[in-house]
Formats: structure tokens, C-alpha cells, sequence
């Protein structure tokens, strides 16, 4: 059994992210729930899961005392089994993020998964925290031991394995954390075909090198944001200065949307919408769009709801350019809009 929370936002905007946390820990840790609840304040759903670590419905840290049998890449098939969950309840625009080990992770997920509209990764490991790891992790002997129905399975007694002392590993797991070839998430970033933000702090001496990696990585596809005074863990109120990059990062997406798709794919929605609060959210629209409005105002009663909808798409996204529309485009979900097409779209041009 897998566990997660999803927070909803309010006014949400953008798309819903899944975040994953770092190496052993949980949904539940500071950061994470303080980013959740900093990201519904702004107008962003989240999901945040907890990786099973071979234990089903696992809370709190994983127990050191426990043997590992877990893998590193085992996590994306739980990351995509989230996405996979969110798309079943309709969200059509996800994007991930990680925390440390979570943001490598989701930067392998994303470097495969055309599904996303972003991916931002916070402190996220690399490939020369992945050496360090490896030279304090070397194996000391192998043993075997026998499982509950009969077969051996071969265990590694290691001095250090991920943030754990001495424990015991199966040469697997031992082997996908510890690989003599190191990766990070600067590994996988080349091959992400969407946004990516990174958000590294400036006190963190876990992966201090983050900075001098992705700095000159950054291009027109990949922002590099440094939050002065965060440590590792972005604990107090970094999380909620880590929650307004991503905001504004999501609310500069651009979203690409086809017309005929559009039309078509929400051709039931528009049927179905709610036309007095399409009237109630348009109160304000009708006094500018109307048949006696200015040159440059069209009106917009009776225009077809799909090109209304994509009008507000495009005011919010940026491809079309007006300071005014795009504030009144930006504060509306996708329901919203809508909503306020099909009202308009029902009325019957003068």
C-alpha cells in the first residue's frame, strides 16, 4: 500500500505537482508539508507521497535497524503510478518535484515521461554527492542468508549505506545506491524536454556543489534559482520562499493548445457548464466586450465557448500579451474558463 496527500488549492491555477522527498524520509517531514501548504496559499495543488521502501503503507523515517532490500530506481515506478493516479481524476497538467535523492529521481522519471508540463528540483543530488556516498559505503563481506521460503538471497555488511551506519543490504539495493558509476540529477536534466527549475540554498553543505553544476546549465529551458540563507532541509520559512519560486514558475508556463483538440475534447463540458456562474466570474467582462465597446474591445456574446476558452488559455500562458486580460486569465482555473465561455458562447450577440 502506497500513501500520499493531496492538497487542494483553493483558486488553483497551473499544473498539480507530485513531490517526492529525499533519501529515507517521508510525505510527512517538515519541508514537504510546509511546501504543500505554501503551494495551496498560492494557487497550487500538490500530491505528496511517501516512497514505500519495500514497506508497505511505511511512515516516518525508514528504520535503520531494517534490513535494505529497496532499490533507488524502484521510486519511479511509484512516481509514475502517482501521475498515472492524478490523470484517472482529470488533471491534465502535472509536474513533479523532488527534494535531494527525490529530485534525481524525478529528473529520471521526467527524462522518459512525455506527460509532464514541468519539473523542478530542489537540492537535488548529484553525481559527486553519489561518489562521496560510494567511498564512505564500500562493502565489507558478503553473506548469505536464507528467506522464509527457502530460497538465499545474498546480503552486503557495509559500514555505511545512504544515511545509515553499519547495516545489512542486498547486494542489489547496496549496488543501486552506491554504483561505482555515479549519477545525479545533472545526469538526467539534459534529457527532459519541459521547463525545469532548480532551487538550491545557500547554506547547504550536503550538496554545496549544486550551484556551480546547474549555473551554467541554465538556458531558456532550465532556471537555476538560489535561495540566500537555506540550508539543506529549507527549513523555517524557506519552504514557503521555495513555494513562491515554483508558483511564479508554473504561472509563466506556456500552455500549447490545439483548437480543434480543444473544441472537441471539452465539447461535453461546455454542454454542461454552469452558465450562472460563468455569469457570476463574466459580471465584469460584459461592461468592456460589449457591441458598443471602443475599437480594439470585441465583443463576445454568442462567439463559439472553445475560442473564448482558448482566448483565456492564451492571456494566461502569455501568447497573447495584455497586462489586463492576463490578470483576469491567470486568476481563473481551467473550470472557470469554462465556465465563462459557455455563459458567453449561450448569449445571443447584439
Amino acid at each position: 500500500m502506497l500513501l500520499a496527500d493531496f492538497v487542494r488549492a483553493e483558486e488553483a491555477s497551473g499544473p498539480v505537482a507530485v513531490i517526492t522527498h529525499g533519501t529515507l524520509a517521508h510525505k510527512d517531514m517538515e519541508l514537504i508539508e510546509a511546501l504543500q501548504e505554501s503551494l495551496a496559499e498560492q494557487g497550487v495543488s500538490s500530491l505528496a507521497h511517501t516512497l514505500s521502501l519495500d514497506v508497505s503503507a511505511r511512515r516516518g523515517m525508514y528504520d535503520c535497524e531494517r534490513r535494505h532490500t529497496h532499490r533507488d530506481e524502484d521510486a519511479d515506478g511509484e512516481i509514475s503510478a502517482w501521475i498515472d493516479w492524478l490523470k484517472t481524476r482529470g488533471h491534465d497538467r502535472l509536474a513533479v518535484i523532488g527534494h535531494s535523492r527525490g529530485g534525481k529521481q524525478v529528473a529520471r522519471v521526467a527524462a522518459k515521461d512525455e506527460r509532464l508540463s514541468a519539473v523542478v528540483l530542489i537540492a537535488p543530488a548529484t553525481a559527486n554527492g553519489a561518489e562521496r556516498a560510494y567511498k564512505r559505503s564500500p562493502t565489507l563481506e558478503g553473506i548469505v542468508m536464507q528467506t522464509t521460503d527457502g530460497t538465499d538471497l545474498t546480503y552486503v555488511k557495509t559500514a555505511s549505506f545512504l544515511y545509515c551506519g553499519p547495516t545489512e543490504a542486498t547486494a542489489e539495493s547496496h549496488a543501486s545506491y552506491h554504483p561505482e558509476q555515479p549519477t545525479g540529477a545533472e545526469t538526467y536534466t539534459p534529457d527532459i524536454d519541459v521547463p525545469v527549475l532548480v532551487i538550491a540554498g545557500s547554506k547547504d553543505t550536503t550538496v554545496p556543489e549544486v550551484p556551480a553544476i546547474f549555473i551554467p546549465m541554465r538556458s531558456d529551458r532550465l532556471r537555476f534559482e538560489l535561495v540566500d540563507g537555506a540550508g539543506h532541509m529549507f527549513l523555517d520559512f524557506y519552504a514557503e520562499d521555495a513555494a513562491t519560486l515554483i508558483s511564479e514558475f508554473f504561472s509563466e508556463l506556456t500552455v500549447e493548445v490545439d483548437a480543434d483538440d480543444l473544441e472537441m475534447a471539452n465539447a461535453e463540458l461546455y454542454a454542461q457548464a454552469d452558465l450562472e456562474y460563468g455569469e457570476y466570474l463574466g459580471s465584469e467582462c460584459a461592461s468592456c466586450h460589449n457591441a458598443d465597446a471602443d475599437e480594439g474591445m470585441p465583443p463576445i456574446a454568442g462567439l463559439e465557448a472553445w475560442y473564448t476558452h482558448l482566448a483565456l488559455i492564451q492571456y494566461a500562458n502569455g501568447e497573447r500579451e495584455n497586462s489586463a486580460m492576463s490578470l483576469v486569465a491567470r486568476s481563473l482555473d481551467d473550470e472557470q474558463r469554462i465556465a465563462v465561455a459557455a455563459y458567453f458562447a449561450a448569449q445571443i450577440a447584439e
